[in-house]
Formats: structure tokens, sequence, C-alpha cells
């Protein structure tokens, strides 16, 4: 995990890197809107997104303060998790 100080001291560690900055900046705001100080890094805002790297990565990294980093992961798949659901053979899809 990639480690960086903030103004205050905070060790900041690597919780996601993504594809695109549209993504990026919906995880960003979910965890701050849940109090997490969350930081955007290397993202190039205003312009195209960055190309990925070697390993499928992009140079977008969502950084969150390591004393929060459990918090933010339990966010982080929550935001993810798929939530589609397939209805049985005889059901209605108003009632599900």
């Amino acid at each position: 995990m990639t480690k960086n100080k903030n103004d205050n001291d905070a060790e900041f560690v690597t919780l996601a890197h993504f594809a695109n900055m549209s993504e990026a900046g919906q995880v960003h705001e979910l965890l701050q809107n849940n109090g997490i100080d969350a930081v955007l890094q290397g993202g190039n805002f205003g312009g195209l997104d960055p190309l990925p790297m070697v390993g499928g990565f992009s140079e977008i990294q969502l950084l969150v303060p390591a004393a929060e980093l459990e918090k933010a992961m339990e966010l982080y798949d929550a935001f993810f998790q798929d939530e589609s659901q397939t209805l049985t053979e005889d059901q209605d899809v108003g009632n599900q």
C-alpha cells in the first residue's frame, strides 16, 4: 500500500485504484459523506481519464487515513456489492 502524509501528519494508505475519474469521484464522495477524509491522487481533474498502466491499474488512487482503512473498506465493498436479484420462474417483477 502507498503511504503518504498530509498537513497534520496522519498516515494515508491506498484504498483503491480506478480506471476512470467518474467512479473514483463517486467513491470519494461516499467516503467523505461518511466522515472519512478521503483524498484522490493522480487524476487529471478537468481532462481525459488517465490511460491504464501496466497490470491494468490506473494512476487514479483513492487514499484514506490508515486509522480509518477498515471502515473505508466496508463502505467501498458495500458500494460495489452486486445488489441484483434473480427472479424465480413464477415471480413477477413487482412482487420481489
